[in-house]
């Protein structure tokens, strides 16, 4: 391999710390791209035929996030092998990594490797608690070793078969609502720079352009005062779904 390339969109780092355990497993220098902040920028990447890409993203409502396909765009390949991650919050991953796959099909990439993670849920911390844990690392790390290995004995699969359905299932639906700040807001601006889409204001952080809002939940998970949450949450009953339903541990599935 020429070079290891890390694209990942990951606003609450539970993706990013999945993709860069699977990097790791490569034992080799990787180049990383944290694409989270990059939904204004035009840059392009074009990727060769010696090269390879680790993708991820989060999984929101079953699906890759819009924003994330809109970045996904400007990565280009040229038969260039790819490893497909999705990271969900202990509920289901659906159509995602199907998607995801399609996604780097559609733009030149051999997807050779899939992956469905697990990390903390973004609308609860009782759902996939401080996951990836220490057992999520240590299996994305040997998984990188093990694509390695098939990619130096050229043992591999040029074209991979992952769970999935297409037509592919329905996305987030558009909500009038964002996370606000609250009384116990100290304007430390945290919450500004965690956010993916700009939606906060960064000199007064009490203001929210909610039409940006994606609801990644990044901005309550950065606060360390307890001061942004979702006036009369209209997520209330899925929240209590999560907490009641989706409580016990799932572990990652891997395809190769």
């Amino acid at each position: 391999m020429k070079n290891i390339h890390l694209f990942y969109f990951s606003p609450t780092h539970t993706t990013k710390k999945t993709v860069q355990a699977i990097g790791k497993g490569f034992e080799c220098e990787v180049i990383d791209h944290n694409l989270t902040f990059a939904c204004d920028s035009n840059e392009e990447f074009s990727l060769g035929e010696n090269d390879l890409a680790i993708v991820g993203v989060p999984v929101y409502a079953g699906r890759v996030p819009e924003i994330a396909t809109n970045i996904l765009k400007r990565v280009h390949g040229d038969k260039t092998l790819a490893i497909a991650v999705v990271v969900y919050g202990n509920r289901a991953y659906e159509d995602a990594l199907l998607e995801l796959k399609n996604i780097l099909k559609d733009n030149n990439f051999n997807v050779i490797a899939g992956g469905a993670f697990i990390g903390e849920h973004s609308y609860t911390n009782k759902v996939g608690t401080k996951r990836p844990d220490a057992n999520d690392l240590e299996i994305a790390t040997n998984f990188g070793k093990k694509i390695a290995e098939l990619i130096e004995t050229n043992s591999y699969k040029t074209d991979i078969d992952v769970p999935g359905n297409f037509p592919y299932r329905d996305g987030m639906p558009k909500m009038n609502f964002a996370p606000m700040a609250n009384d116990n807001c100290v304007y430390c601006r945290k919450c500004y720079f965690a956010c993916p889409t700009g939606a906060i204001n960064k000199r007064k952080p009490d203001v929210v352009e909610v039409e940006k809002c994606i609801r990644c939940y990044a901005c309550i998970k950065a606060c360390t005062f307890d001061a942004r949450a979702i006036p009369n949450n209209p997520l209330e009953k899925i929240v209590k779904f999560l907490e009641t339903s989706c409580t016990e541990r799932k572990e990652p599935e891997l395809f190769y």
